[in-house]
Order: structure tokens, then C-alpha cells, then sequence
């Protein structure tokens, strides 16, 4: 005989189950809100060259652009971060690579036998992949038997190749259907997240590429403080496995900004 066992949910069991599910979601927006910028005392271990933590970050406060400026968010911000341009910058571009190199190492590095994949986006991401690939067997030899990069598109080419992955063919050549790679995902400033939740779905979606990690020249934690919940990136299920990282927050930089007196 089959014997069928009923179990009764009370109503004080649907309230707790409601609780339970509504404390996890407030927790996981906490988290995701706050900052994700490493301890200057963790980062400094990790670094291979200890003077680029204060050299990298006052030359990101000395490159900012004065305002006031209107951001997209609609907040009104002092001066403008030009993180990006830094990596341009000849005096500075060095220890930046470098110090990404070396929090990808200490953070990300996998198991023996298994590879890591490192992906920038856009101009930024692009721009900081590209210097990686280029200074990675000069500063971090060992990486390479594990690490490979590839830059990433927003949008696919629509004439010559239509690629719109760059890097080595065994990466850009791949399907949906590929057998799943996991990735770190690179760019230079953290705001609500949502390019990188996009370039999330778009990897995992296109490619079967899944971000599990992100480096960050700056979190700007301070611009999710207040966003609507339906605007905050960084609290996509699509992240909700992913070790993000940023070398420095924006109050750190703050600190070293020249303001007139």
C-alpha cells in the first residue's frame, strides 16, 4: 500500500516562509548597495609593487573634472571621475595594469588544470583587457598558463567578421551550445551595475561565458545608496554569484581630490 503523508502549512508557517524570503532580498539589495572596494591593507599585501596603491590613486583624484555636473541618475556631482583616461595616461597606465593583474591573481586565480577568462567591455573595459594582455608576460609570467583575455562589444559588428568577441579563436569562435567558461568581468568605474549585469546576460546568453568575478579601477558605492531597487544592477540574480572587486572606493578618492581653497 501506498501510504500518502499530508503535511498542513499553517498560516503562521506562510508568514515566517514570507519573512524568511523577504529578509534574504533585504540583505541581498544591503550587499549589494554597499562598497566592494578592497582593504588598503589586504590590497597592499597582494600588490607586487607596494607604491602603486597611493601613486594609481592620486592620479585618479588629480584627473577629475571639476563641475558641478549632472549625472544620468540625475545626481548633481561636484566634479566628473575620468577614470577611464588614466589608463591613457603614460606615467600611470603601468602600475594600473599592474595592480589589476595582481588583485585578478590574488582573487581569482583557479585551480590548478582549470583556466580563468578575463573580459573588458566597451572602450574602458576594452582599453584595460588589451593593456592586461599586453603586460601580463612581463610583470606576471605565471599567469599564462592560465589566464587568457578578450574584449567585448556592446553591440556585434555588422560588417567584415560580425564578431563581436576579440581574442584568441578558441574563445571568440564560441556558441550558446559551448560548454559553460567562466569569466572576469573588467571596466573602470562601478556606478548601479547595470553594464555589468547586461554584459552578464549577454555573455551567458551568446556565448555560455558566466561572470563569477569583477575588477574595478573605483567603486562609486555612493550612487547606490539611494537608487530604486528596479535600477540597481548589482542586485541582479544574474550577479548573485559573483565576486566583485574594485581597487580603491570613491570616498578613497575623494579624500585626495585638490579643491580650491
Amino acid at each position: 500500500k501506498l501510504k500518502v503523508t499530508l503535511r498542513c502549512v499553517t498560516p503562521l508557517a506562510r508568514v515566517r516562509v514570507r519573512h524568511t524570503m523577504a529578509d534574504a532580498q533585504s540583505k541581498r539589495i544591503e550587499a549589494a548597495r554597499g562598497s566592494v572596494a578592497m582593504r588598503k591593507e589586504e590590497l597592499i599585501e597582494a600588490l607586487t609593487n607596494k607604491a602603486d596603491y597611493d601613486n594609481v590613486l592620486k592620479a585618479c583624484a588629480n584627473n577629475v573634472k571639476m563641475g558641478p555636473f549632472t549625472a544620468t541618475s540625475g545626481l548633481v556631482l561636484e566634479y566628473y571621475l575620468n577614470v577611464a583616461t588614466n589608463m591613457l595616461d603614460k606615467q600611470v597606465a603601468a602600475p594600473i595594469t599592474r595592480m589589476t593583474l595582481d588583485l585578478i591573481r590574488h582573487a581569482f586565480k583557479p585551480p590548478p588544470g582549470e583556466k580563468a577568462l578575463v573580459v573588458g567591455m566597451e572602450m574602458a573595459g576594452g582599453v584595460m583587457v588589451g593593456q592586461c594582455a599586453a603586460l601580463c608576460g612581463l610583470t606576471h609570467p605565471d599567469m599564462l598558463e592560465w589566464c587568457d583575455f578578450v574584449y567585448c562589444r556592446k553591440d556585434r559588428k555588422t560588417t567584415g567578421t560580425v564578431q563581436q568577441l576579440e581574442g584568441p579563436g578558441f574563445i571568440v569562435n564560441r556558441k550558446p551550445d559551448s560548454p559553460a567558461l567562466k569569466c572576469i568581468f573588467l571596466d573602470d568605474a562601478l556606478s548601479s551595475g547595470g553594464s555589468m549585469r547586461d554584459g552578464a546576460k549577454l555573455l551567458k546568453e551568446d556565448y555560455n561565458i558566466i561572470v563569477t568575478g569583477a575588477v574595478y579601477l573605483v567603486d562609486r558605492s555612493k550612487d547606490r545608496a539611494s537608487l530604486p531597487v528596479e535600477r540597481l544592477g548589482t542586485a541582479d540574480p544574474i550577479l548573485r554569484d559573483a565576486k566583485v572587486l574594485a581597487l580603491y572606493d570613491l570616498d578613497e578618492v575623494d579624500k585626495h581630490v585638490p579643491r580650491k581653497s
